[in-house]
């Protein structure tokens, strides 16, 4: 059923963006100007001769340090009156407008410097009067400066145009309208993911999606800044700016998703090597829409790279992902500019579908693993507890029982004690999934107590420095000490040895069984014992913990029990 949302949401937002682009409408806008410097006239408004002023395409305007005035002709139809008009501007300076020769308004004070002009709206819209339409040719002047900009913009001149009044805002609603709808469903999905990864934080790739969705929201939310609010144009640098940080965030936070899932190994190498190409590359890019585009382009072949290096291992979703990531880069280089406003959060909305799908599927694989694995530990430790009965076991112990009871009631009766005590653990711990690890020494000692009376052998455990409160499954240690028995003679008595050590990443818990008599059974532990240790181990902490063993230069055995650094169980 989730899978079905997510597909459905994502074909809504490709649907909905043809739609809605469909219902733009055209606006008359001038495609040349011919642009004055305003210092040559003293300020004033000037002849437009060919001589002091210079044609150029209308978004090669720059008033940038200087005033500037701008004429523009605009061709109306016959009917352009029918309806209320507007004049609608867009640039990174203060201006003054005037239509036909009179004076329409002006946006913030323009001025010949810094202190002279007051910094306006980026966004003009002005009510142009009917009476002042004229069909055919109509002039609009523009009286232009631009000194409050931090750093020198490559195309500060955005627009001028003439369109019905009211326009603006509609316009920019169907512009990023669509997007809210797309931003809306990523909001939710960081929403979702963030809370999955607080409740298991081991899991990194839910963090991922998180911040990836998080950057996506926050990139919609900068672009479309400029359609809800009215600011200042030296503000729009820092939108600018913000607009490809979170570009930037969105793309590495993707390439560590894919790292991560199928290149876990090395997912830290792939990260930094995107981040550092990228950061290198962005300064060189001309204009911030560039680097935007750089801070989506760049990492994604990192991401590309990682996804096949999955797919070469057959990890499932991996060409998934690598076809959704290639398809995403091929967006990018076919639209261009245009990707930032059209396309970007559709194709960001259709990868992290992929993504969240590839998550609960990978979500579910893991609980199905889980499963499996606590049912493998189940009946790995129905099998222990039978074999701990056998009644092989239970006749030797009775066997000694009996002649002690015969030749020494009162040690006899201490081994039935014991005994007594060492079933009483087993009981209590049968049903528990973590027990202290104080318990499963202090069952270690049980047992070894009832071998002890059982041959007339000392035996006992030291377990200097362990953490006692640390929770481990019960038994692992329990089946490693009883292993010992079952395979191996001990004629003079001996000493277990249970050690501690901290990694930065694990807990070792190190069992050492003294070297047995040689002319005995075979030293190394048997399988059914090893198998059930690691069912319990998988079953309590999935893939985070293990065990391995091997002798010691002593002819000792020694087992090796690496447990994650947490307390906490999975």
């Amino acid at each position: 059923m989730t899978r079905f949302f997510f597909f459905a949401v994502s074909a809504a937002l490709f649907l909905l963006a043809p739609a809605q682009a469909a219902k733009a409408r055209a606006w008359i806008a001038p495609e040349t100007a011919m642009v004055c410097d305003g210092a040559l006239e003293g300020g004033e408004r000037p002849g437009f001769d060919e001589s002091g002023c210079v044609r150029t395409p209308l978004y090669d305007v720059d008033p940038q340090g200087r005033l500037v005035w701008v004429r523009m002709t605009v061709s109306l139809p016959p009917d352009a009156s029918a309806a209320p008009l507007g004049i609608f501007t867009g640039a990174l300076a203060s201006r003054e407008i005037w239509w036909n020769g009179a004076r329409i308004g002006a946006e913030g004070v323009p001025g010949a410097m810094r202190e002279a002009e007051k910094p306006g709206n980026i966004d003009s819209e002005l009510y142009l009067p009917p009476a002042l339409i004229e069909p055919g040719d109509n002039l609009l002047v523009l009286k232009m400066s631009s000194f409050h900009n931090r750093v020198r913009l490559r195309a500060p001149m955005h627009y001028a145009a003439l369109a019905p009044y009211g326009e603006g805002k509609a316009a920019a609603l169907r512009v990023y309208g669509p997007g809210l709808l797309a931003a809306g469903a990523l909001l939710a999905a960081a929403i979702y993911f963030a809370g999955a990864f607080a409740a298991n934080r081991r899991d990194l790739s839910l963090l991922f999606i998180a911040l990836m969705s998080a950057f996506a929201v926050a990139q919609f939310a900068a672009e479309a800044a400029r359609g809800a609010v009215d600011y200042p144009y030296p503000l729009h640098l820092a939108r600018l700016v913000a607009i490809a940080a979170f570009a930037f965030g969105f793309q590495i936070a993707a390439t560590a998703y894919v790292a991560h899932r199928f290149a876990p190994a090395r997912w830290p190498l792939y990260v930094a090597a995107a981040a550092a190409v990228t950061l290198a590359f962005i300064p060189f890019a001309r204009g911030f829409d560039a680097k935007a585009l750089a801070a989506l382009l760049v990492p994604t072949p990192f991401a590309l790279a990682a996804a096949l290096y999955g797919a070469r291992a057959r990890a499932k979703g991996a060409w998934v992902a690598a076809l959704a990531l290639a398809g995403y880069a091929a967006l990018i280089l076919f639209e261009g500019g245009r990707f930032l406003d059209r396309t970007f959060f559709f194709a960001a909305g259709a990868l992290a579908v992929v993504f969240f799908i590839d998550q609960l599927t990978a979500l579910s694989r893991a609980r199905n693993a889980a499963a499996e694995a606590g049912k493998r530990a189940a009946r790995a430790e129905l099998e222990l507890l039978q074999r701990r009965i056998a009644p092989h076991f239970l006749m030797n112990t009775l066997n000694a029982l009996t002649e002690w009871v015969e030749q020494d009631p009162k040690t006899g009766v201490k081994m039935i004690d014991a005994l007594a005590g060492e079933f009483r653990f087993l009981s209590q711990t049968s049903g528990r999934a973590f027990i202290p690890l104080a318990d499963e020494i202090a069952l270690c000692r049980r047992h070894l107590e009832v071998m002890s009376y059982r041959v007339d052998r000392a035996f006992s455990l030291k377990a200097d420095g362990v953490d006692g409160a640390r929770p481990v499954p019960p038994g692992v240690l329990h089946t490693l000490v009883e292993n010992a028995f079952t395979h191996g003679r001990f004629a003079d008595g001996a000493e277990f040895i249970l050690s501690e050590e901290q990694t930065t990443r694990e807990t070792l818990l190190t069992l050492t069984a003294p070297p047995p008599d040689r002319a005995a059974a075979r030293r190394e532990p048997g399988r059914e014992g090893l198998a059930y240790v690691k069912g319990r181990l998988e079953a309590a902490y999935g893939d985070r913990a293990s065990v391995t063993s091997g002798p010691t230069t002593e002819g000792g055995w020694r087992t090796v029990i690496a447990l994650p650094k947490t307390k906490e169980p999975r």
